[in-house]
């Protein structure tokens, strides 16, 4: 009987067996990895619709300040190489990615947009590589958040590296637990490449890998410390006895050294993170700088704002920055030969060559680019955390993100506490990681609105995870018993219908005016009864999960409105918080005439370049040969500039009516930037929050904004230009109020 059951499993097709054999060690933990028809459906309908939402209308919106510069400076390099690492606006992948671009596919608004709804697009297929941990159907569910998300949808159209930074981010994470799952070196190679895109992309890296290396921290040094200290008597003696207790042990244990070579898998991918990027850390030694530890020696590390090159170091200071740079490098090494010196110089190369590549721009700007990338990089925005650039107050995040991201916030409170009390390793990360992020980038200084990206994203995935576990542990069938799906569908109804009473507000006094609110609260008192009765039949958890299920179902059409209007109606129009400061429409508009006419080309066309006006014009005039770009200032406007066409900013509107008056037509008002009333949510103060919660008209207004984005478009701040037009010259430009 052996020797027929072994000439079978011989004779089996060979192929069978190796995809069986592959299969046997995929399955780690008891995941089978094999995908499900309704996963590769889901995946592929998200990732198709994901696509078709990014692209639609994508090249329409007017450009941002911002986008305008990185989309120019990409096109300097497509044409004559010409780009240099400058830190101000951050990575060169983005530059050299959408130089590439515009080889292959030309250069447009669309194409200067591409890689961000390419980007953002792969981001929605990612957590189909997390499954094992968050499960099927919350990758699925992942998957679809990261899909409809405002933020990301919005900043997937938007032509910065955020929703890069996203995927790098979200890259690594699962790099890293499939490492600590699997223990394959590939994963370790992965991390070594996504760390130096990150770095290479925008320097909220550091942000991203020393949140993941201080989960790594916690879960390695915590044991490790409670068992050295366990034997230490500390009960009943004074506090300096028990501190030096503490430290005899910690000392002891260290001198007698460990080896690195057999440390645990969240050791090793610590000692990665750390080893690889400490160089590039160095400049964080310019916090020091003006503290009294280093301010006595008169050496610059980082110079300040108003020097040539920001955050670069100076005179003597470039000697101590080198001799941190080579410690730390060093530093890094021997800590890599003494854990596994095959393994580490592998990802060393993998690291360093990407890193080096991109920011010498491929070799053409070598020893300028490694010494920007390496010291300045970090160095200008070490410096620019005094400049707190946008000026938000401290609570920026707590406003912005329940205006657009309050599905995934609303879940992933519920989901932390859970999960919290759960305590396994990856549900504490799940926590751990929207936690630690959203503290970052509140104590950071410079607070944005595309910032929301990298706060957003654990979120998502946080919530994914959690809706799944919720909906896999009903029991369905049950629960069509005992009423739960109308739970599901009276959850939606109930909010509804308690908002028309808390908002209800008669025109006129009526009986029909006295009676509905008296209905409506009849029907709210019964719909609450019902669902006392259906819960204790239910029992609580059951009915809460149900709840919690129809009330996400309302939220999830909510959210998809909310993307819907801030990405496609009002895209560039600041009723947005998310919108910011932005290019006005009116540029655009401006812009046709001025095609139309040929002005730029082979008519001189003059912009006033005051406050920065020079974009998004100089990315929208690439092209044209005949453009000037002046800086007027007050009496300095010519009377005759010999163009037909004159932009002037509005601060110099007086002298131009003056200078310009009889041979151009009346100056007409462009809105060149405009932005969203920040007076709306500055100066709050816990007297003034506390007070709103109890003042049902502060409810109304901001109800108001959140569902309609109401009560602000008469507020909106704006920054002026005119135009001029030569009389006699054909025009088909009109003002629009």
């Amino acid at each position: 009987m052996a020797t027929k059951q072994a000439t079978i499993e011989v004779n089996q097709p060979e192929p069978s067996s190796r995809m069986e054999t592959v299969l046997d060690r995929l399955r780690v933990g008891g995941f089978d990895p094999t995908v499900r028809w309704w996963e590769f459906a889901g995946f592929g309908s998200l990732i198709v619709i994901a696509l078709v939402m990014r692209l639609w209308d994508v090249g329409v919106r007017a450009m941002h300040h911002d986008e305008s510069l990185h989309a120019l400076y990409s096109w300097n390099l497509f044409n004559d190489l010409n780009y240099q690492h400058n830190p101000m606006m951050h990575g060169p992948f983005q530059f050299e990615a959408n130089a590439a671009i515009f080889f292959i596919l030309g250069d447009s608004d669309v194409t200067a947009r591409l890689l961000y709804v390419v980007m953002g697009t792969a981001l929605v297929a990612m957590p189909f590589l997390l499954r094992k941990r968050i499960g099927r159907l919350g990758a699925i569910f992942t998957a679809a958040a990261l899909t409809f998300s405002p933020a990301l949808l919005y900043f997937s159209r938007f032509a910065r590296n955020d929703i890069l930074m996203a995927v790098w981010a979200l890259g690594l994470v699962i790099s890293m637990w499939r490492y600590l799952d699997e223990g394959k070196n590939r994963y370790l190679y992965f991390s070594a490449a996504l760390m130096a895109l990150a770095l290479g992309t925008k320097e909220s890296a550091y942000l991203v890998i020393a949140t993941l290396g201080l989960f790594l921290a916690l879960q390695v040094g915590a044991p490790t410390l409670s068992r050295l200290l366990r034997p230490v008597e500390i009960e009943g003696v004074s506090p300096p006895v028990a501190v030096g207790r503490v430290a005899k042990t910690l000392w002891g244990s260290y001198s007698q050294g460990f080896d690195l070579a057999i440390i645990s898998r969240p050791t090793a991918y610590l000692l990665l993170l750390v080893t690889l990027t400490l160089p590039l850390w160095s400049a964080f030694a310019a916090i020091f700088q003006d503290t009294l530890l280093w301010s006595w020696t008169n050496l610059v590390l980082a110079a300040p704002e108003g020097n040539p090159i920001i955050g670069s170091p100076i005179g003597g200071g470039k000697v101590i920055a080198f001799l941190i740079i080579v410690a730390l490098g060093g530093l890094g090494g021997l800590a890599g030969y003494r854990w596994n010196w095959g393994i580490w110089w592998r990802c060393a190369l993998i690291f360093w060559i990407i890193w080096i590549l991109l920011y010498t721009t491929f070799g053409t700007n070598f020893f300028p680019g490694i010494r920007s990338g390496v010291w300045n990089s970090l160095g200008y925005w070490v410096v620019q955390q005094g400049e707190a650039r946008g000026g938000q107050p401290w609570y920026y995040y707590f406003v912005i993100t329940p205006v657009y991201e309050y599905l995934p916030l609303l879940v992933g409170v519920i989901a932390g506490v859970f999960y919290f009390r759960k305590r396994d390793q990856f549900s504490l990360f799940l926590v751990y990681w929207p936690a630690v992020t959203f503290a970052l980038y509140t104590i950071a200084s410079e607070k944005m609105p595309w910032l929301l990206v990298n706060i957003t994203l654990p979120l998502i995935v946080l919530s994914g995870k959690f809706m799944a576990d919720i909906v896999e542990r009903i029991e369905w069938r049950s629960l069509t018993r005992n009423g739960g799906l109308l739970v599901i569908a009276a959850v939606p109804i109930f909010v509804l219908l308690l908002w028309q009473l808390a908002f209800f507000e008669p025109t006129q006094r009526n009986v029909i005016n006295i009676v509905l609110p008296l209905a409506l609260a009849a029907v709210l008192l019964g719909m609450a009864a019902s669902g006392f009765y259906v819960a204790r039949r239910m029992g609580q958890q059951a009915f809460g999960a149900v709840a919690l299920l129809g009330l996400v179902a309302m939220l999830a059409v909510l959210t998809v409105r909310t993307g819907w209007i801030a990405s496609y109606q009002n895209g560039d129009t600041p009723v947005e918080m998310i919108v910011y400061t932005q290019t006005s429409p009116d540029i655009t508009r401006l812009l046709d005439t001025i095609e139309a006419t040929g002005a730029g080309d082979t008519i001189p066309l003059i912009i006033d370049q005051t406050s920065g006006f020079t974009w998004p014009w100089a990315w929208y005039l690439r092209n044209e040969t005949n453009v000037n770009f002046p800086s007027y200032s007050g009496s300095s406007v010519v009377s005759n500039p010999g163009a037909p066409i004159v932009v002037v900013h509005s601060q110099n509107q007086d002298a131009a009516d003056e200078g310009l008056r009889g041979i151009y037509t009346k100056g007409e008002r462009i809105r060149h930037r405009w932005w969203f009333p920040e007076s709306t949510y500055r100066n709050l103060t816990p007297t003034k929050f506390v007070k709103a919660i109890f003042d049902r008209e502060s409810w109304r207004r901001t109800m108001d904004y959140w569902l309609n984005r109401e009560g602000v478009s008469d507020r909106l701040g704006s920054e002026d230009s005119y135009v001029y037009f030569q009389q006699g010259f054909q025009q088909n430009f009109s003002e629009q109020p």
